[in-house]
């Protein structure tokens, strides 16, 4: 049995590096996609083209290549991409002994809604030489606020397949009250169990609320995302994720956010980038 992201970025290879997909409006906000759903819909094609080109028979002198994780990925968002039946066109750049690039295009009603390029490489087991930001002081899990499917004036069905927990120091938000730090925390894991992965890494990087929601003076709800990276360090051990979500620059009508991803053992994992649209009240 398959779980619900799974089945949501399911691919289905149609020849010549062209792939259909089905934008499922379960992993979307206020109507609109999740860009980080998005990201992992595309990679997961990419990483299938990849795949197709590695069944080619090697030639004499060819060493084995490793199997390989996507470790950067960047996605520029052209369009809004509506639910229901969408293709994925995908190129292979490049695919070395422990590197490969590929370029997924997805395309739905003939517009190009979003470009991703993608970077795959192995991930090491072992510890890092320099470990990166140490993980933020948090409360137990349960001590945390689920983010629910309905937000006043919107709705967020993304929080049915994600089960997402916010520390409540950084929900003044919720009432009104922003703290004027910028910044989110919170749990991230499947709701039905599933391990998170490096694909799945693409989605949390993108999951929480806008970290502009604990600025002052912005609208609450409005900012989409232009372009989204995220660079995977590790593979998660199983267990929820800690997210810090922060919002370290705005100005000009956009905001640059900065995501940590912290696995169970307090390993960072993920390091997401985002430029994104914002708006004064």
């Amino acid at each position: 049995m398959t779980s619900a992201f799974d089945d949501a970025t399911a691919v289905r290879a149609t020849g010549g590096g062209t792939f259909t997909i089905t934008i499922d409006p379960q992993w979307s906000i206020g109507g609109r996609a999740n860009g980080g759903y998005l990201l992992s819909v595309t990679t997961r094609a990419a990483m299938a083209a990849l795949a197709v080109a590695d069944e080619a028979p090697a030639t004499e002198g060819d060493a084995a290549r490793p199997a390989l994780e996507p470790v950067a990925v960047t996605g520029a968002f052209a369009a809004a991409a509506p639910f229901g039946p969408a293709v994925v066109e995908t190129e292979v750049l490049r695919r070395g002994r422990s590197t490969a690039v590929v370029r997924a295009r997805l395309v739905a009603d003939g517009a190009t809604c979003l470009e991703t390029l993608v970077t795959a490489g192995t991930l090491e087991p072992a510890d890092p030489l320099v470990p990166g930001p140490a993980q933020p002081p948090m409360p137990d899990r349960e001590s945390c606020i689920r983010m629910p499917q309905r937000a006043p004036g919107f709705e967020v069905p993304l929080m049915g397949p994600l089960d997402q927990r916010l520390d409540p120091v950084t929900l003044g938000f919720a009432m009104g009250t922003p703290s004027g730090a910028g910044e989110l925390r919170g749990y991230v894991t499947f709701e039905d169990g599933r391990d998170l992965d490096p694909l799945a890494l693409l989605l949390v990087a993108d999951a929480l609320p806008p970290a502009t929601f604990d600025v002052p003076g912005l609208h609450l709800g409005w900012v989409p995302t232009l372009q989204l990276s995220v660079f995977v360090r590790a593979v998660p051990a199983p267990g929820p994720v800690v997210v810090r979500h922060v919002a370290r620059s705005v100005g000009a009508g956009a905001v640059d956010e900065t995501t940590d991803v912290w696995d169970s053992t307090g390993r960072l994992v993920a390091v997401g980038h985002q430029l994104a649209l914002v708006r004064a009240v």
